[in-house]
């Protein structure tokens, strides 16, 4: 179960929050910045010295866009997988964008208690997030409205103790900071109003993972494949669908056989394949497509996606293998 925390929430001992007060100047730094492109960098500036943490960024997520990156520091030696990764497809099954979508309210959220828990075990973890160089991590997100929000992640790295309360304690503490300073930077720069219409890449990726299977699976085997590669085990997602385990489990058997597959490691790989076969107009399953497809016809040259971007990147990183059916730091922006 996702556990939401705000700064109401998190800031439940006093006494320790006053411990972790952001320095009056780093606070200074922000208002000085409100009006101009320097804002979120100061705003990142102040969470990651309450976070003690020194790596992070901050990007906008929208409905129906695929995330906008504004800026990252990171370590370029503890990376497996390219800069341009997270926004070719890894976003869609992040714990954090999936509460953005949700509808989750302002505030901070800790990956260890939104996460599904059989994250750490998920493909998706093993073929990306375990390749980032990311041990632990936490996104304060502040509501731009009902469609679109920023986010700010606090990362910490290899070798790195993960975070402790009362580091997202003191995190938390600064929303109403940050709350004034956003606010009145839309005021004065009009900022985050316009969304600038829908995007292909990200209305393919949805689709892929609304449609998949749907022409051999049925709607509550759909249901439990996509939970599946989110990272939920069958407990949870029992919990979710409100059915038991067992019979998540049975839809589990049911849709490896429909699929012709013997893992979930296999059906991510088979899913990734499928994702530039998707057709967001029509709605087919790009399953369908994919595996009828002209023999003459490579594994990513159909649809305007790149053969090896995003999730088919990762995953050919990993070395997932096709479906036997035929198939010092850095401060450059990414996720």
């Amino acid at each position: 179960m996702h556990i939401k925390r705000d700064a109401e929430q998190w800031a439940t001992d006093p006494k320790l929050v006053a411990l972790r007060r952001p320095d009056p100047a780093v606070v200074a730094d922000v208002i000085q910045a409100i009006g101009t492109p320097e804002l979120f960098e100061k705003i990142l500036l102040m969470l990651l010295a309450a976070g003690h943490s020194k790596r992070g960024g901050a990007m906008v997520f929208r409905r129906a866009r695929v995330p906008q990156r504004l800026l990252h520091w990171y370590d370029q030696k503890t990376r497996s997988v390219t800069e341009e990764a997270y926004l070719g497809g890894p976003y869609v099954l992040d714990p954090n964008y999936r509460i953005f979508l949700d509808g989750c309210a302002s505030g901070c959220y800790w990956l260890r208690d939104i996460a599904p828990d059989d994250f750490n075990e998920s493909e998706y973890f093993r073929v990306f997030y375990s390749r980032i160089g990311v041990t632990d991590s936490m996104d304060f997100l502040w509501r731009i409205d009902a469609d679109s929000a920023l986010s700010f992640f606090i990362e910490r790295g290899n070798g790195q103790h993960s975070f402790e309360s009362a580091d997202v304690q003191a995190v938390a503490a600064l929303l109403p900071i940050v709350d004034a300073a956003c606010r009145r930077h839309q005021e004065v720069c009009a900022w985050g109003a316009q969304d600038g219409g829908r995007d292909m890449t990200h209305l393919k990726l949805e689709s892929a993972l609304e449609n998949f299977g749907k022409s051999v699976l049925s709607k509550r085997e759909r249901e439990v494949l996509v939970l599946t590669l989110r990272g939920y085990s069958a407990a949870l997602a029992g919990d979710k669908l409100h059915t038991t385990e067992g019979t998540i489990k049975i839809h589990r058997k049911n849709i490896h056989r429909k699929l012709d597959i013997g893992s979930q490691a296999e059906l991510f790989a088979l899913f990734v394949r499928c994702i530039p076969y998707a057709d967001p107009a029509s709605g087919a399953d790009p399953l369908q497509t994919y595996e009828s497809r002209p023999t003459a016809i490579g594994e990513g040259d159909a649809n305007g996606l790149l053969p090896l971007s995003g999730l088919s990147a990762t995953a050919a990183i990993a070395g997932l293998q096709p479906h036997n059916a035929g198939p010092g730091g850095s401060t450059q922006p990414a996720r």
